[in-house]
């Protein structure tokens, strides 16, 4: 006989009762109460606009939720609970529970429900918040894995504040830098000045672990020497600068309609759109990792989005197929950034286009794609990933670990993993429509629009934007999945997500505009004349270079708008390959933020898919310092032979 799934366990935790004789008599007196009810296929345990008779406990089986149309919005697999809302609200039923198969449920009569939580006052809060939160919980937990990303430096230690000591000896040795270096450094001064307040900030990001606010000291230290209007006004002059620069205003445009896009697409419910095609379709292993790696080019308009629909939509078939978690998250480490590395309408593309435009004005598109077979370290990821899903690329200790583990009937995550896992919830199915179409109307406009206009091919991503959210707004509320007023709740919410990347880059903007006016491509020039016969070196370096500086500053957008003006005076002065020093930074961000253990992505994987995040970075780690070194390698080729 198979075990109960609403036992007395189940029901002590449901209603907080403690494992003591008075809390067993509780449960056996709300055992009491339970009502055993079997239904057949397609019967309906409750039907819309009824009046509430109970909440139910689905005990064996599948039930199908739908609504007034007879659409399927939501599935329920046993372990889980519906009608508490009428309950509560005295409303009548807003959907219909059907049987999906022989299905067994407990119902908890209303009244009965009503006395249990008024004897329990302690209990009504909770309970409350657990009911009202249910039907939004997956959307909730998608959001929030979707705003902890974009390579801000997470350390643990910040989470905690600062001791009153702490902060003097941190502050206290910075303020005397900067005032040594305002005293002893004349204005006009003719030597790489720019070198003290990068290597400031570089120091002050290893320290802290907070990527702003070493932005901000960098930034504040070198509009002071160079400016010398005081430490506020000289760095507020240099913020306005960066701020009312028409190329920095289009691109902050652009990111935040991008954030809107994404908001929208989330909440149309389109994460889960691969679901029922993964569960209808993937059958063996090998499936479930290509399709894992399929779902992930198709959505790779941000990498965040595309990680969590993979990560949602594959991992029942996953489960099913016993793939460790282990082996899902090496996908979903690498691949998501890597991938969007690859489409110049993506955020990541966007933000790299924008930084790309600093050195080559009004050519970044171009640059960034023609860059692309360069970008060594996503072109060594995507051809690592093809592998591992085929299980040809060799396994680490980690990995083999957790195929023993799974093997030898053991759970398919690994320990401590427990309060990773995703909450047992209604599903809602997405469309795919809705997830498809935003996509490759993106697509086509960015491309088609401006290109039209001037008879030439023009990438305009601001243009495609526009467009695809004035064609989303009918999309949407035309089949109902949200109001008018909501949409432009989505799209506010989306862009509000937006402000911490968008300070970052009007931040960074600054900072590097800053070490451009103390003279920075005077010196890169020298060091370049001193180099001579050994220049074609200079894509290692600045591969390698910049990849210690985003995991010093946990980001590589903060490192794109100081890297590619660099590399792309440098490989102007010494003739070099354009594309092939472009790409070596684009590289350098991807691979400094895959070594850097400070990073949210680790959480965010662990979270998609029910891992401890310090599982998915010791299956990252050996893997990303492998490709990491056989960059360089081949940068160090590629410079003798462009």
């Amino acid at each position: 006989m198979a075990k109960a799934v609403i036992d007395d366990a189940y029901l002590r935790h449901f209603f907080a009762l403690e494992d003591d004789e008075e809390g067993k008599a509780e449960c056996e007196k709300i055992r009491a109460k339970l009502e055993r009810l079997q239904f057949s296929h397609g019967q309906d345990i409750c039907r819309i606009d009824d009046e509430p008779d109970g909440m139910y406990f689905l005990e064996s089986g599948t039930c199908a939720v739908l609504d007034r149309d007879g659409e399927q919005i939501n599935i329920m697999q046993e372990g889980q609970y519906f009608g508490e809302y009428g309950v509560l609200s005295g409303a009548r039923r807003l959907s219909t529970v059907r049987s999906v198969g022989r299905t067994v449920v407990y119902r908890l009569n209303g009244p009965d429900m009503m006395e249990i939580l008024s004897g329990r006052p302690n209990l009504i809060g909770e309970f409350m918040k657990r009911v009202y939160a249910q039907v939004s919980r997956k959307h909730s937990q998608l959001l929030k894995l979707s705003q902890i990303r974009r390579g801000i430096l997470q350390s643990p230690k910040n989470q905690v504040p600062m001791s009153l000591k702490a902060m003097v000896l941190l502050y206290g040795i910075l303020a005397v830098v900067m005032a040594a270096g305002l005293l002893l450094i004349p204005r006009g001064y003719g030597g790489p000045v720019f070198l003290l307040p990068l290597v400031v900030m570089i120091v002050h990001a290893l320290v802290t672990k907070r990527t702003v606010e070493s932005l901000a000291v960098g930034g504040v230290f070198a509009a002071a020497l160079l400016l010398r209007n005081g430490l506020t006004g000289s760095y507020t002059d240099a913020l306005i600068e960066a701020v009312t620069d028409a190329d920095n205003a289009v691109t902050v445009l652009i990111m935040s309609l991008m954030g809107g896009l994404i908001s929208l697409i989330e909440a149309s419910g389109a994460v889960t759109a691969f679901q029922k095609l993964a569960e209808r379709r993937i059958k063996t292993r090998r499936g479930a990792l290509f399709g894992t790696l399929g779902i992930m080019a198709v959505t790779a308009i941000d990498d965040g989005l595309n990680m969590l629909c993979a990560a949602v939509s594959v991992r029942p078939s996953a489960d099913e197929q016993r793939i460790p978690r282990e082996h899902t998250s090496f996908l979903l480490s690498f691949l998501p950034r890597t991938l969007c590395s690859l489409m110049p309408f993506s955020l990541w593309g966007i933000f790299v286009i924008g930084s790309i435009g600093l050195g080559v004005s009004g050519e970044g598109a171009n640059a960034f794609c023609s860059a692309i077979p360069f970008n060594f370290f996503t072109v060594l990821t995507i051809i690592a990933g093809v592998l591992f899903c085929f299980g040809r690329l060799p396994r680490t200790k980690t990995l083999r670990r957790a195929e023993q583990r799974v093997e030898s009937g053991g759970e398919l995550w690994p320990a401590d993993s427990e309060r990773f896992q995703p909450q047992d919830e209604l599903t809602f199915w997405g469309a795919l429509r809705n997830l498809l179409v935003p996509v490759v109307v993106l697509a086509v406009t960015s491309l088609a629009i401006r290109s039209i206009w001037v008879h030439s091919l023009v990438l305009d991503s601001a243009c495609g934007l526009v467009a695809t959210l004035l064609i989303l707004f009918f999309f949407y509320c035309g089949q109902r999945i949200m109001s008018p007023e909501q949409f432009a709740e989505h799209l506010i919410s989306g862009i509000q997500g937006m402000v911490l990347p968008n300070v970052l880059y009007l931040m960074t903007m600054c900072f590097s505009s800053l070490l451009k006016q103390e003279d920075m491509a005077s010196f890169f020039e020298s060091a370049l004349l001193a180099l001579g016969s050994a220049a074609a070196l200079i894509p290692a370096v600045l591969f390698l270079s910049f990849t210690l500086l985003t995991v010093a500053l946990g980001s590589s957008w903060a490192m794109f708008v100081i890297g590619f003006p660099v590399a792309i005076h440098m490989a102007t002065l010494g003739g070099l390959h354009l594309p092939l020093c472009i790409g070596a930074i684009c590289a350098a961000g991807l691979a400094g933020e895959m070594n850097c253990v400070f990073t949210s992505d680790a959480f965010s994987v662990g979270s998609a898919i029910g891992c401890n995040p310090r599982t998915v970075l010791s299956v990252r780690m050996p893997y990303s310092l492998f490709f990491t070194g056989a960059s360089l390698l081949l940068y160090v080729i590629a410079g003798f032979i462009f």
